[in-house]
């Protein structure tokens, strides 16, 4: 069974696509840091505590699962809370995810999906924002 690594796997998208992959035949491990996830999410396979941020934490979780690749969904995502704390959300989501990217070179791991928010977009045009989507406003949402 190919082994996939979904950090943030204990959060909302994280645990649905955790059930996806293994109602597809994949075996999934979870890795979360519990500060927004949900323990009681982890149904499809099995939870690594720790924190992207953490390197020693990301890179054992790495070494041990040896995954065929990562989805990567460890990420701070309200916007108006970034507005306030933009320290936490450059920690968490940039730094955090090269500390992934980095564990992931060491361990020889070069398949990654990378979950973004369609915040990215602003308010979008049209919805389904698709693969074509530009951003055309500056107005953040909560405006």
């Amino acid at each position: 069974m190919v082994r996939i690594l979904v950090t943030g796997g204990a959060g909302y998208i994280g645990s649905h696509v955790c059930k996806e992959l293994r109602q597809r035949g994949f075996e999934t491990v979870a890795f979360d840091n519990l500060s927004t996830g949900h323990r009681e999410l982890v149904k499809w396979g099995p939870l690594i505590e720790g924190d992207v941020g953490d390197r020693s934490a990301i890179e054992g979780a790495v070494r041990e699962v040896r995954p065929a690749a990562v989805l990567h969904f460890a990420a701070s995502a309200l916007v108006g809370e970034s507005m306030v704390l933009p320290g936490k959300y450059y920690r968490n989501n940039v730094m955090g995810s090269l500390t992934l990217l980095e564990a992931m070179v060491a361990a020889g791991v070069s398949r990654i999906v990378f979950s973004s928010t369609c915040a990215t977009y602003g308010i979008p045009e049209r919805t389904p924002i698709d693969e074509d989507t530009h951003q055309t406003h500056s107005r953040r949402p909560t405006e």
